[in-house]
């Protein structure tokens, strides 16, 4: 859907003239929404330019997590105030300040308006609404519980980017961390370190201290070869990158080797775990089976390692095997999520099961993300400042020795 360019002149709240572009689906709906800024037409004029054509190029996802939360939290609200969807998309369509959201919002008007059901049309973009909300709202409209539903996954949302953003915090900092000393590190070994060489030097029959020496000869071998050095750097983490990009079979052990990997590995498998509990609970508690159910967020999880779960999952209902026996037979799943799956079988409640393993993922996610940055953190400054210190040491050490012996 192309949205037209159109200049207009109005008055505003005060009485005065205002000028300014505004992008449309037409002219009526350009209209409304300078009506809503309080505008008062004077002149509307309708212009073509090229790099309005480009400026509508976008490339990925339009709807960011926190915009994709607003909006279902909006639209569920209007919905339960008894508004219809087309006059609520209309209205959140007007609202809209940014032109890309207020485009995408127009175009899933005026499908709707053409008859597609909501589901249908949020489908038709997946790159801005993942299938997971697709077949929920999809389940919504057949209940007649379109309302509650969307209010429902606007939380389900909500909560996995807060455990994602925390996790990325914890994540973070000691990166920081460890960059900032190995920056210090390099800059004093190439900068620093070759510089005072000759200082040193100066002091015939002097004998340095065993860590200067260290740092000396690392400096000037740093400066020597610090072109080769982060060119071989460059290319070895080039190759990584590729290999792991387009080479399947090292994308799975590598992504198996971090999810292995001390602390950072518990926080990926226990985002995935939680993921994973949330889109099921989701789901299976709302009617849908549950080969539909795990499809469904096979599709939603982006781990290889755990595609291949929701895959042999699949395979062994197939195979009349338990639901629980591909989790139990996993390295990357808690004993804990297999045993009250398999708790869950048995009592043949899984969806219960699984919206209790939500919630308890949900709670604990909180306090295991506050103890590893806890643990964290503190061991990491203790090894920025042990290794800044340590070389600070190796500068000074000369000179006090040196002006003992002379």
């Amino acid at each position: 859907m192309e949205l037209r360019n159109y200049r207009y002149v109005a008055y505003n709240a005060d009485k005065k003239i205002v000028r300014g572009t505004v992008e449309a689906l037409n002219r009526n709906v350009c209209v409304k929404f300078l009506q809503t800024k309080n505008y008062e037409v004077i002149r509307l004029t309708e212009y073509r330019s090229i790099l309005s054509k480009l400026d509508q190029i976008s490339f990925g996802s339009m709807l960011k997590p926190k915009q994709l939360v607003f909006f279902l939290k909006q639209l569920g609200s209007l919905l339960k105030a008894g508004v219809k969807i087309l006059p609520a998309l209309e209205l959140l369509s007007l609202q809209q300040e940014n032109r890309l959201l207020r485009k995408l919002y127009f175009e899933l008007y005026q499908q709707l308006y053409n008859g597609y059901s909501f589901s249908r049309a949020l489908n038709q973009r997946p790159k801005e609404f993942p299938n997971l909300l697709c077949q929920m709202i999809e389940i919504g409209e057949v209940s007649g519980d379109l309302p509650d539903t969307i209010l429902r996954m606007s939380v389900y949302y909500e909560n996995q980017m807060k455990i994602i953003t925390k996790i990325k915090s914890a994540v973070r900092m000691p990166i920081v961390y460890l960059l900032l000393a190995l920056l210090i590190s390099a800059g004093m070994l190439i900068f620093v370190f070759p510089n005072i060489t000759d200082l040193y030097a100066s002091f015939e029959g002097a004998e340095l201290p065993a860590v200067t020496k260290f740092f000396l000869d690392a400096g000037e071998f740093t400066k020597n070869y610090a072109l080769p050095i982060f060119l071989t750097l460059f290319l070895i983490s080039l190759t990584v990158y590729l290999l792991n990009r387009y080479v399947p079979k090292v994308h799975y052990g590598l992504s198996a080797m971090v999810l292995k990997a001390p602390i950072f590995g518990q926080l990926l498998q226990m985002n995935n775990q939680i993921l994973i509990a949330n889109s099921l609970s989701q789901m299976m508690g709302r009617g849908i089976n549950s080969m539909l159910a795990l499809n469904t967020t096979r599709n939603v999880i982006k781990n290889v390692i755990y595609k291949d779960l929701m895959t042999k999952t699949l395979l062994y209902i197939e195979d009349g095997k338990p639901f629980s026996k591909s989790f139990e037979e996993s390295p990357y799943i808690d004993a804990i999520m297999g045993k009250m799956i398999a708790t869950g079988e048995r009592s043949g409640d899984i969806p219960k099961l699984m919206e209790n393993l939500s919630t308890y993922y949900n709670g604990v996610a909180d306090l295991r993300v506050e103890q590893i940055r806890g643990a964290i953190q503190p061991i990491l400054l203790i090894l920025v400042y042990g290794l800044v210190g340590l070389m600070i040491l190796a500068l000074m050490m000369p000179m006090l020795s040196l002006g003992g012996q002379i």
